[in-house]
């Protein structure tokens, strides 16, 4: 049986070849689909990770990063001179979030901004994140309109320290650009002093939220819950808030992946099905001198089948490459064993379905109906 699959699918190189073209495709779309999916959740939880420990406080209802939030700086100044909260003051601070471009996709919910943060305190936003070139932090009381750059902000300003870059039309000297953050905010971000940002953009005696570091971070709940009935109008924000956040957000977005990739192995399955149906019927002679000689009803569904396997099969590894090479220009990694295994199972079956009704067709071919058939 393999060889006369095999020998068939040969003669038919064109049709043979838009079929496996219609596999790597569907094969394709469903391995992207589990890469992107793999990339949303792993980036977003990956920079909430960062925030384990700590608690913003912003206006209720705000979502993070707090682009619609507003707070007087005086109240700002009252909760960070707290001395009942336990608070890191060195890694506790107001912040000002201005959002200068709008993300594409729900789950990313800026492509550009600016952060605003008191010169001294800029350590809690950038980390331990090293200068490509120039600095990784401002001089003590610096108010001037200067701005350390993210790496993906940088390159989409073409930026090099020393020049100056236009934010809402106001003129800003780069001091400095960063490696690669493993916080994405800290890529898409210009990071200024605080007191520049709320005077370019008018925001004079405001702040988007403040960003309390506890010294214990076993009280995180506890305090977040004493702010709560102490400022009722405001939201107080954890790491598992966002997180629940987040979560919710994707769901659209994994799930519009997710029918992607099914709607891929969908389209391949039916190109399976008319092609194997086509084949069928133009070697109506064939199955019929076949079962005139003795064939078996078996052995013809299983040609059928078989040559379906195969078209599935050699689609599969370039589908795969790739899906790895994507992988590889995401920086993200690619699907596991497992998942791959998967992949190659869910489009056998696939395959299958499609070819089971043409392998049923070819199996009812009556010996003298075949003879007569042109």
């Amino acid at each position: 049986m393999i060889d006369i699959a095999i020998k068939n699918l040969g003669t038919r190189k064109v049709r043979t070849f838009l079929c496996i073209l219609a596999v790597l495709a569907g094969v394709f779309l469903v391995g992207v689909t589990l890469v992107m999916n793999d990339w949303m959740y792993g980036t977003m939880t990956a920079e909430l990770a960062k925030y384990m420990g700590k608690i913003y406080v912003q206006q209720g209802e705000s979502t993070y990063p707090p682009f619609d939030s507003t707070l007087s700086q005086d109240t700002a100044t009252a909760i960070l001179d707290r001395t009942d909260l336990g608070l890191n003051l060195a890694e506790s601070a107001p912040l000002i979030f201005v959002r200068t471009e709008r993300g594409m996709m729900p789950f990313i919910p800026a492509e550009k901004m600016v952060i605003g943060v008191p010169a001294g305190r800029e350590a809690i936003l950038i980390g331990t994140v090293a200068s490509n070139s120039g600095l990784n932090h401002f001089a003590v009381g610096e108010k001037g309109d200067v701005a350390i750059l993210g790496k993906t902000v940088a390159q989409d300003f073409s930026a090099k320290v020393g020049q100056d870059i236009t934010i809402n039309g106001t003129k800003v000297r780069v001091i400095g650009i960063l490696e690669k953050s493993s916080m994405d905010s800290v890529n898409i971000a210009a990071i200024m002093p605080m007191e520049a940002v709320q005077r370019i953009f008018v925001k004079q005696g405001q702040v988007s939220s403040v960003l309390l570091t506890l010294q214990d971070v076993r009280k995180t709940a506890e305090v977040a819950a004493r702010l709560e009935q102490d400022y009722p109008a405001l939201g107080i924000v954890t790491q598992d808030d966002m997180l629940a956040e987040a979560e919710q957000v994707m769901k659209m977005p994994i799930m519009y992946m997710s029918s992607m990739g099914v709607t891929g192995m969908i389209v391949a399955m039916i190109v399976i099905m008319s092609t194997m149906f086509m084949a069928v019927t133009e070697r109506t002679r064939e199955f019929g001198t076949l079962r005139a000689l003795g064939a078996r009803r078996r052995m013809v569904v299983g040609t059928v089948l078989i040559e379906a396997l195969i078209l599935a099969l050699i689609g599969v590894p370039p589908a795969m490459g790739l899906v790895f090479l994507m992988s590889k220009a995401m920086e993200t990694t690619p699907p596991d064993t497992f998942k791959l295994v998967q992949t190659i199972v869910f489009t056998v079956v696939a395959a299958m379905v499609g070819a089971a009704y043409p392998a049923w067709r070819a199996a009812r071919v009556e010996p003298l109906e075949a003879l007569r058939y042109e």
